[in-house]
């Protein structure tokens, strides 16, 4: 039998060193929020900021996606590890309904904040109300986002169908200039109230804010549960004076059913620790207290939140929580 040379031995013993120090590197997390002119992407890197300053071994970065349909996706897929979607898209996908044909393995790690719904167009387009929309131009969302399904919901939920309007499926961004420039004649910007693809828009132009009435509200919100009536107050745009009934959508990150407990639990024990840092970039994180943890019953908490819950005062890191894969 040949035995190993000396020099075959501390090779070996080399890249049992390298391969163990691997173990101990750092757990790179991906999540996946939304377009930039949205407020997931922001969100999304004062999370990963938050979590690589102050979680030893992790590093997080938020990627640009086409929004709560995919972000789903992907984390399912485990192509993210964590994701930001809108309550309807999570439930749907977790129960394997509408545009999911399979149930995913998602969990809840907590849930973030209203998304309101704006419905825009220009004041002189004489589009004051969903039925308006009737052979009109209108943007729905970019393809994967939660705006085209909510988009989609609200229109067919209040008796239109796609075939009753030419649909556009842009950005944010696309959407506002598509409106600057007479491109379209209304969009659909789903985001937390303040978003800046529509405050930008409101200071250029006269914007109106299409209202839904109490009855819209009701038919809607008993179709489609994780809907709620939602009030954008006067003032919050330019030129908007007073307030306008919408809906609002909650939005939650989600994890991976399989994401380590301790983990989970550094993660989510984290964000509300430190949540006036994450208020100090979003004014929308104020709707994320622990009391508002469970706005999303149809979809399970992660096992780390939970075990978060149960102590909320105990420390957030472990070692185990950083090198756990």
């Amino acid at each position: 039998m040949c035995l190993p040379s000396p020099h075959h031995t501390i090779l070996l013993l080399l890249c049992a060193f390298l391969l163990a120090g691997c173990g101990q590197s750092e757990r790179t997390l991906a999540i996946a929020t939304g377009g930039p002119a949205g407020l997931y992407y922001p969100f999304g890197g004062a999370m990963a900021s938050l979590w690589s300053e102050v979680l030893p071994g992790v590093n997080a970065k938020a990627e640009v996606t086409g929004g709560s349909v995919t972000n789903v996706i992907q984390v399912a897929r485990q192509e993210s590890d964590l994701g930001i979607a809108m309550a309807d898209v999570v439930s749907s996908a977790y129960a394997g309904t509408g545009r999911f044909p399979e149930p995913l393995p998602l969990r809840v790690l907590f849930t973030a904040y209203p998304n309101v719904v704006h419905m825009l167009s220009l004041r002189d387009s004489g589009i004051k109300t969903i039925d308006d929309l009737a052979g009109k131009r209108v943007a729905l969302g970019a393809q994967g986002s939660g705006t085209s399904v909510a988009a989609l919901n609200i229109i067919t939920g209040l008796g239109l169908s796609l075939d009753d309007i030419a649909p556009r499926y842009l950005s944010f961004g696309e959407t506002t200039t598509g409106l600057k420039d007479g491109t379209l004649d209304a969009g659909f910007v789903v985001g937390g109230l303040g978003i800046a693809a529509v405050t930008e828009l409101s200071v250029t132009r006269d914007i109106e804010i299409i209202a839904l009435s109490d009855a819209e509200i009701a038919r809607l919100t008993q179709r489609f549960p994780a809907y709620s009536g939602y009030e954008i107050p006067g003032e919050t745009y330019a030129g908007v004076s007073e307030s306008r009934q919408t809906l609002g959508i909650w939005s939650a990150v989600v994890v991976h059913e399989t994401m380590p407990e301790a983990l989970a639990y550094a993660l989510t024990c984290t964000v509300y620790r430190d949540h006036p840092r994450l208020l100090a970039v979003s004014p929308v994180v104020k709707d994320m207290p622990p009391a508002n943890i469970h706005q999303l019953p149809a979809v399970p908490l992660h096992p780390g939140t939970e075990r978060y819950l149960q102590n909320p005062q105990a420390a957030c890191t472990s070692p185990v929580a950083v090198t756990a894969q």
